[in-house]
């Protein structure tokens, strides 16, 4: 039997789809949400354009799972990063938030994707709620341990690490200027100060 006759290995069940959803989240990260078509994911994924309409009907039932996808794996890799290497001190804040802050423009695709998530859940009713739990994760993760370092008010504390976290963030995408470990490390300490008794 010739190579041509032989019958082809079909993917497993979902791989496409999973595939699909990453290549929307590609683009995302370079171009944006408005740049989501079916074309275009499907180009990037390597899929007939029929494939990515098999699995999404609308662009937005394809935006709307490519975000859950990113909640899903962020939420995923937070729980283990955080159960291999438990925030116990404050150093472990400098060094666990420092690591996850991205600071450089030049690595900022995770953060643009996170930004136009946001801006899409204003927009979509279904994502909303979603969104917002997705924006509580970190925070819930980080109150017991600011709690156990003497904060009075620990998830207000957590929720203000976070949120210097993802300004500084906002801050390297509009700006495309680098904020450097020691300066942001130096904003982590002033904000422990004033939180920590």
């Amino acid at each position: 039997m010739s190579e041509s006759n032989s019958p082809k290995k079909s993917a497993p069940r979902g791989a496409n789809r999973e595939r699909i959803l990453r290549a929307a989240l590609d683009i995302i990260s370079k171009k944006g949400v408005d740049k989501v078509t079916h074309r275009a994911v499907a180009s990037v994924a390597g899929v007939s354009p029929g494939t990515t309409t098999y699995h999404f009907a609308t662009r937005e039932d394809l935006v709307r799972d490519a975000f859950s996808l990113y909640i899903d794996d962020y939420q995923r890799t937070l729980v283990e990063t955080l159960t291999q290497r438990p925030v116990e001190t404050r150093e472990d804040f400098i060094r666990f938030l420092g690591g996850i802050t991205t600071l450089n423009p030049e690595q900022s695709g995770l953060e643009a994707i996170e930004y136009e998530m946001v801006l899409f859940a204003g927009r979509d009713q279904a994502m909303r709620m979603r969104v917002a739990a997705w924006s509580r994760t970190l925070e819930s993760w980080l109150s017991d341990p600011l709690e156990r370092l003497g904060a009075s008010r620990p998830l207000e504390a957590a929720r203000m690490l976070v949120a210097l976290s993802r300004g500084s963030e906002f801050e390297v995408l509009s700006r495309s200027q680098e904020i450097h470990r020691e300066q942001f490390a130096a904003r982590l300490n002033a904000l422990l100060n004033a939180v920590l008794h």
